[in-house]
C-alpha cells in the first residue's frame, strides 16, 4: 500500500525462558504472537548467564509489558528479561552506528545521541509541585504548564530511556494515581552516557549491563551493588559485587560467606588446637570453591533478575 511504513521498534528487551528447557516453547509462542502483532520483532540471542533467548524490538514499554504478560498467560512460558533499552546513535573512529543493546555500547566514542520523547501529563493542580519535583530523578526539559478547566497540562521533552524506566510508577505515587500521561517520539539529541557493567566474583553479568547518564553513574552503581548484596544468596565463599564503568570500579560490596559453628573447643577445658585445625581446613575449602566459581560461569537465579528489574 502506498505510503505504508513498517512499525519501527524503539525499545529493545531480551527474553530468556525461566526454565531453560522451554526455549522451543518460547520460540513458538513468539512466532504465534507475531501473527497477530506485526510490530513485534525478534531474533535469536544468547547470554552466558541466562542461556538461549531472543532479542525483541517493541514500540514502547507498554508494548513490551503486554507481550511479556501474553507469554505468561496464553502460552504458560515464564521469562526473564534484560533491562529495557533504547537505540543510541554513536560516533566512533569508524563512523556512526546504531547501538540497540547495552552490551554492544563502545567503551570509547566521539559523540552519542539518544532518542527523545514529547510528553504530556494531565493532573490536578494540587499535585503540580510534587510532579515538578521529579526533575530530581528524570531529565525533563523545556517544561511548560497550561491550565485546562480544573486541571493542569504539563508539556516537556524527556529522553526515551528515562520514559521507559519507572516514570509511570513515580507519577502514580506522587499523584495518588490521578496523573495520566501520553507521549510521542521526537528527534535524537546529543547526550553524555556511559556503559555500566556489574561484576560478580570478577565476572561481568551481561544481563545487568545498562547505559546511563554519566552524571548518575555513582548513584546508580551504588544502588545496584547494594541491591544485589541484599538479594543474592550466600555461598560458602565471600562474593565480590562490583560496578564498573570506563575501565574502573565505581562501587563495591562484599557478600560474606556462610558461617559454620565449630563448637566451643577451649571454652570448657577442651583442646583449642582442634578448633584451629578445623577452621584452617574450612578456609582452604572456601578458597578452592571461590577459585572454581571464578573460573566457571556465574549463575544468578532468575527470580533475582526479576527483582532487579523492579526499580
Amino acid at each position: 500500500m502506498a505510503g505504508y511504513l513498517e512499525p519501527k521498534p524503539v525499545v529493545f528487551v531480551s527474553f530468556y525462558p525461566e526454565d531453560t528447557s522451554k526455549y522451543d516453547e518460547l520460540k513458538q509462542a513468539l512466532a504465534k504472537l507475531r501473527l497477530t502483532d506485526s510490530a513485534l520483532q525478534f531474533e535469536s540471542d544468547f547470554s552466558e548467564v541466562l542461556g538461549r533467548g531472543f532479542k525483541g524490538g517493541f514500540l514502547g514499554r507498554l508494548h513490551f509489558e503486554i507481550t511479556a504478560e501474553r507469554l505468561e498467560r496464553e502460552f504458560n512460558v515464564s521469562t526473564v528479561t534484560s533491562f529495557p533499552s533504547v537505540a543510541y546513535k554513536v560516533h566512533t573512529k569508524d563512523g556512526w552506528q546504531e547501538i540497540k543493546h547495552p552490551r554492544d555500547f563502545p567503551a570509547e566514542y566521539l559523540e552519542a545521541s539518544e532518542p527523545m520523547a514529547k510528553i504530556e501529563i494531565l493532573v490536578h493542580p494540587e499535585y503540580l509541585g510534587a510532579i515538578l519535583q521529579l526533575k530530581q530523578f528524570f531529565r525533563f526539559r523545556n517544561i511548560e504548564t497550561h491550565t485546562l478547566n480544573n486541571k493542569i497540562l504539563i508539556k516537556a521533552r524527556l529522553p526515551l530511556a528515562d520514559l521507559i524506566g519507572d516514570l509511570d510508577d513515580k507519577l502514580k505515587s506522587v499523584s495518588a494515581g490521578y496523573a495520566s500521561f501520553s507521549y510521542e517520539l521526537a528527534d535524537y539529541e546529543k547526550t553524555d552516557v556511559i556503559k555500566l557493567e556489574i561484576l560478580l566474583v570478577e565476572q561481568v553479568v551481561p544481563g545487568l549491563t545498562r547505559i546511563i547518564p554519566k552524571e548518575d553513574l555513582e548513584r546508580e552503581a551504588r544502588a545496584m551493588v547494594e541491591k544485589l548484596k541484599d538479594l543474592l544468596p550466600r555461598q560458602q565463599f565471600s562474593q565480590a559485587i562490583q560496578a564498573a564503568a570506563g575501565g574502573r570500579i565505581i562501587a563495591r560490596e562484599t557478600l560474606p560467606a556462610m558461617q559454620k559453628a565449630l563448637g566451643d573447643f577451649g571454652k570448657n577445658g577442651g583442646d583449642r588446637t582442634r578448633k584451629m585445625k578445623l577452621w584452617k581446613k574450612q578456609q582452604r575449602g572456601k578458597k578452592k570453591l571461590k577459585e572454581r566459581a571464578t573460573q566457571s560461569q556465574v549463575r544468578i537465579p532468575p527470580q533475582i533478575f526479576k527483582e532487579l528489574m523492579r526499580r
